[in-house]
């Protein structure tokens, strides 16, 4: 008789009712493969670009991302490939291992593990993710490649570590590839967010300068996390902003914003990013890059090194990372309403219910 399991599946392009709470078989670890008992797993903003088809917008991206707006034609991933449905989405998987496939060392068996959740090919290009391209961790369980679990030996829970396969990565690649160090002044753009918190804590081990721009009545939460100056998004931000030479900007808003952001960049300048969470479309003036020298970096693919580097971090005690609020599997209806009003600080996770 076929196992169940409780999992969200993802039924197709449109909106939170494409969210369907239900029982599916509990999947079967193959050759190569380990099966998790997921602890928790975060949302982020790739599982609610890819249900509103986003990535292959046109136009009316806030709308999109809102709900309020269907993009008819949305049928692209982050890699433009679209996706097969019925999909389980969820890149953030932290549990313990229960099964192993063939081939896999047991030593692995009963170990709490989080996942990397690039799963590598032999062309960069052709590299796929955990919860995109296969079932992710929105559910009770959970099938990934055993290449791609790191046992993890932390005193945080299960939901702290769950923000940061994603969130905190991205934020690790961007500054890994801005070579960020002690010598420079950071700017980070949607600090109250998953990846923008994430940079604060990661500059800041790194000895930088960091400033930190978010929403109203947030500024606190970025200080506590180690911001040396907050910024508000308002009419005073680019006088603010020019009270400093800033050496990179390390940018997930993009949309208005974004002329300001490069234009603040010193000669020699390095600009990364990873999230247009304000829109894709921006206006560079070529001469601010030209003639001012500066670096321009996508931030997405990373590197098992950069996870690592990560892991290191958690297990000697230098991050702590914001959660916002945990809600169950069977309400990610609610979750994702939640996570689009941008009205938080820090990342909001999900918890499995065990099937009864």
């Amino acid at each position: 008789m076929t196992q169940l399991m409780n999992a969200v599946v993802l039924t197709g392009y449109g909106g939170p009712e494409k969210l369907v709470y239900t029982q599916v078989p509990k999947p079967t670890p193959q050759k190569g493969e380990i099966l998790i008992k997921v602890g928790a797993c975060s949302i982020n903003n790739a599982d609610i670009n890819t249900r509103t088809g986003w990535y292959a917008a046109d136009e009316g991206f806030q709308e999109i991302l809102q709900d309020t707006k269907t993009n008819e034609g949305g049928k692209a991933t982050w890699n433009q490939m679209g996706v097969k449905f019925p999909r389980i989405q969820g890149a953030d998987i932290v549990g313990k291992v229960l099964e192993i496939g063939e081939g896999v060392t047991p030593e692995i068996l009963n170990q709490r593990v989080i996942v990397y959740p690039w799963v590598r090919t032999a062309q960069f290009a052709e590299y796929q993710y955990v919860g995109s391209e296969f079932d992710g961790g929105f559910a009770e369980y959970a099938v990934v490649p055993a290449t791609n679990a790191y046992p993890i030996n932390s005193e945080l829970p299960d939901t702290q570590l769950a923000t940061l396969p994603c969130s905190y990565s991205t934020a690790e690649n961007m500054l890994t590839k801005a070579r960020v160090s002690a010598r420079d002044t950071v700017l980070i753009t949607g600090a109250s967010g998953g990846v923008g918190s994430a940079a604060i804590q990661l500059g800041k081990i790194r000895g930088a300068v960091v400033i930190a721009i978010v929403g109203a009545n947030k500024e606190h939460l970025a200080k506590e996390l180690g911001a040396h100056y907050v910024y508000c998004r308002d009419d005073q931000l680019a006088a603010n902003l020019a009270k400093h030479e800033i050496t990179v900007s390390a940018d997930v808003v993009g949309g208005e914003y974004f002329s300001l952001v490069f234009k603040s960049l010193v000669v020699g300048g390095r600009y990364v990013t990873s999230g247009a969470i304000a829109g894709p479309l921006v206006e560079l003036d070529l001469r601010d890059l030209i003639y001012k020298d500066v670096e321009m970096h996508g931030g997405n693919r990373y590197e098992p090194e950069v996870f690592q580097n990560l892991l290191g971090y958690i297990e000697r005690g230098l991050l702590n990372p914001p959660v916002a609020k945990v809600f169950p599997l069977s309400q990610m209806q609610e979750a994702q309403k939640y996570f689009q009003s941008k009205s938080f600080f820090g990342k909001v996770v999900i918890t499995p219910e065990p099937n009864p």
